[in-house]
């Protein structure tokens, strides 16, 4: 059996795909799809397997006519090109699998399409049922996992199907879900529980990815890392062992919740360990609309003094991500939000209008009280592409046009460029960072390569020229450990750049076309449900 496993395209302008930061560095794309890699590391050994990612390379006819079986992963964001290729392999006569997020939270999407199989919830539970169906000629058209998996018993990815020099950094996974009930957040709807693999699981995966001769970032696909710190600990105290036996061959990134800034000894064992970036969900610094959205993690603590404590003891960068139109908050947040943005020094930041993802309380609760669009519901708004170009996709609390001049009015201090390398330099001279240059040949070339195309593109773009050199030369003068971490930083100010005018002008629209039909106007024609289809 011939298995082609497909991983459809990332739209382009969208905030996940870093398209600006792939070509500076000479890569293909951000990373792999680790998802479908441990589904493909649960197929029969005997199965042949090939891997498509389409931000890679294209999908052919060719590929999909030698195929026996196709399977394809999906995620929201690229539910259209899911669809597509569905079509397209049902045309050609092939049964084709599909599953991951997208189907297990909007599953009717997926019913509905010509898709044989339908596979929802977590693979370690679908697909051995399906393997069994096929092997007896008795398969079903809808898979649904009537459990949670443990992940002891996950296998490790199948990192021999793609080219680790296409990527510019791999992925593992230690958990799934999080132990916070963020009402916005799908992943209390994907994974009821936080569960975790034994430190002893990671590290083999580790030997894995290693053997592959890889070298460089991992990236800990997790959730939330941290989201029990009691096993975290033991977790990171394997991981620095390994990376002492064997020289530190990887750096590491994740995301992570704001109150580990509380533990001082998890925080050394992350410097430790050698973690080097870490997104943050810090939301709002608005305390009301934080405790309305059920993220009260993030309370009783001063935000500024947090990501002070991570800079100087964890010595890693934050990335964060910023929400605005929650229920609650006040008409200031813009003003707090960027007071909290320069004063915490967080140079990435993803600011957004909170999207009310299908499936989630968010959702659930706005469908109860009349204000969710319906297009949100169906995700079937053309022009969204990310939570900051889809603009608003429900009737918010304070005035729609409020809420989204006050989005663009974050976005544009956010990456203006002085403001943006200023928080570069003032988080970097006390970022308390172990250097390592050296990571293996092809990573040290492909950095230095990278480093001096960075040089040439800020000596060359005007308003990029003089903020990014003074910082680079305050970072050298205070901390020129800290340099790997700017250079980083500034390599994804080129991204958002890139992003910025997409963004702007859909964000525009949307204000215009509030202030033209008038917001009750408005509201009320996209609060409309569509009529219903006729048999």
């Amino acid at each position: 059996m011939k298995a082609l496993l497909i991983w459809p395209k990332f739209e382009s302008h969208t905030f996940w795909n870093f398209e600006e930061v792939c070509n500076l560095v000479g890569v293909k794309y951000m990373t792999p799809p680790l998802g479908l890699l441990t589904v493909a590391a649960l197929l029969p050994e005997n199965w042949e397997l090939e891997l498509i990612d389409e931000n890679v390379s294209p999908l052919c006819e060719t590929h999909l006519t030698q195929a026996d079986i196709v399977l394809v992963s999906s995620k929201i964001v690229h539910r259209r090109r899911a669809l597509e290729v569905i079509e397209w392999a049902k045309r050609l006569g092939r049964p084709v699998v599909v599953g991951g997020p997208d189907p297990t939270l909007s599953s009717e999407v997926y019913i509905e399409s010509a898709a044989d199989h339908i596979c929802i919830g977590e693979g370690e539970i679908t697909l051995p049922r399906l393997l069994a169906d096929l092997e007896s000629g008795t398969t079903q058209r809808i898979y649904r996992a009537d459990r949670q998996t443990e992940l002891d018993a996950t296998p490790p990815p199948r990192f021999d199907l793609i080219n680790p020099r296409d990527y510019l950094y791999l992925g593992l996974q230690y958990s799934r879900g999080c132990p916070y009930k963020c009402e916005f957040c799908n992943v209390i709807d994907i994974f009821k529980y936080y569960k975790t693999k034994p430190p002893t699981q990671v590290v083999a995966e580790l030997d894995v990815l290693y053997a592959t001769g890889y070298r460089g970032q991992v990236d800990f696909f997790d959730d939330n890392l941290v989201g029990h710190m009691g096993k975290a600990k033991p977790l990171l105290n394997a991981l620095i062992d390994w990376q002492e036996k064997h020289r530190f061959p990887f750096t590491f990134s994740t995301s992570l919740t704001l109150n580990v800034a509380k533990d001082d000894e998890l925080l050394d064992l992350l410097r430790r360990a050698r973690f080097k970036a870490a997104l943050v969900g810090i939301e709002t610094p608005d305390q009301g609309a934080l405790r309305t959205a059920q993220k009260r993690q993030n309370t009783g603590f001063s935000i500024p003094e947090a990501a002070d404590r991570i800079y100087r003891l964890g010595g890693f960068t934050i990335h964060s991500g910023f929400l605005l139109g929650l229920d609650g908050e006040a008409a200031d947040v813009a003003d707090q939000m960027i007071r909290c943005i320069d004063d915490t020094s967080i140079p990435w930041v993803m600011a957004g209008i909170v999207y009310p993802l299908p499936g989630t309380q968010l959702s659930l609760r706005l469908e109860r009280e009349g204000r969710l669009f319906p297009e949100a519901r169906t995700f079937s708004h053309e022009k969204a592409r990310d939570q900051i170009s889809a603009g608003i996709q429900f009737q918010p609390e304070r005035p729609a046009a409020d809420v989204v001049g006050d989005l663009m009015k974050v976005l544009e201090h956010s990456f203006d460029p002085a403001g943006y390398f200023r928080r570069c330099g003032d988080a970097v001279v006390r970022l308390n960072t172990i250097p390592k240059l050296f990571l293996g040949w092809f990573i040290f070339w492909r950095n230095i390569r990278s480093f001096v195309r960075l040089l040439w593109r800020a000596a060359r773009t005007k308003n990029m020229r003089g903020p990014f050199y003074r910082t680079l030369a305050r970072v050298i003068w205070h901390n020129p450990k800290g340099l790997e971490a700017l250079a980083m930083l500034s390599v994804l100010y080129l991204h958002f750049q890139s992003m910025l005018p997409y963004c702007r002008e859909q964000l525009i629209a949307q204000i215009d076309a509030i202030e033209a039909e008038g917001e009750t106007n408005w509201l009320k024609e996209r609060l409309r449900e569509p009529p219903a289809e006729v048999a």
